[in-house]
């Protein structure tokens, strides 16, 4: 019963892993954020007779500025020196010495929101 009641605080990060390869629950949850949030504006934009071709570049703005602004977001905000030592290993998911696939392992959300604030701005400017 005990067992029961006691919360893991260091949980497997990893939802199930084949080979060297795994899935993660974070990298899945930010692939169901951008299928959900793509079907949500698909129907917005249906609704509001947009054309749907506004929203394929509306799209791959926000993609690109979530995870390239959770990734710089994370090394500005929590390791600076890294970012500067090592740029490529920061927007690459390698490790160079020695080389070894590494994914994207550190992502700051309010690093995301950042960089979607600027993508939006620049896609209003652009696009609309």
């Amino acid at each position: 019963m005990h067992l029961l009641l006691s919360i893991d605080w260091n949980p497997s990060p990893e939802l199930f892993k084949i080979g060297s390869f795994a899935i993660r629950y974070y990298s899945l949850m930010f692939v169901i954020a951008f299928v959900l949030g793509l079907q949500i504006m698909k129907n917005i934009y249906k609704k509001d007779n947009i054309s749907l071709e506004k929203l394929d570049s509306l799209f791959i703005y926000a993609v690109i500025s979530i995870l390239l602004g959770a990734r710089l977001g994370h090394f500005l905000f929590y390791d600076p020196k890294f970012l500067f030592e090592h740029p490529l290993e920061v927007l690459l998911p390698v490790k160079f010495n020695p080389f070894q696939f590494t994914g994207y392992q550190g992502l700051a959300s309010h690093g995301a929101a950042i960089g979607v604030i600027i993508a939006m701005y620049y896609y209003s400017k652009k696009v609309i």
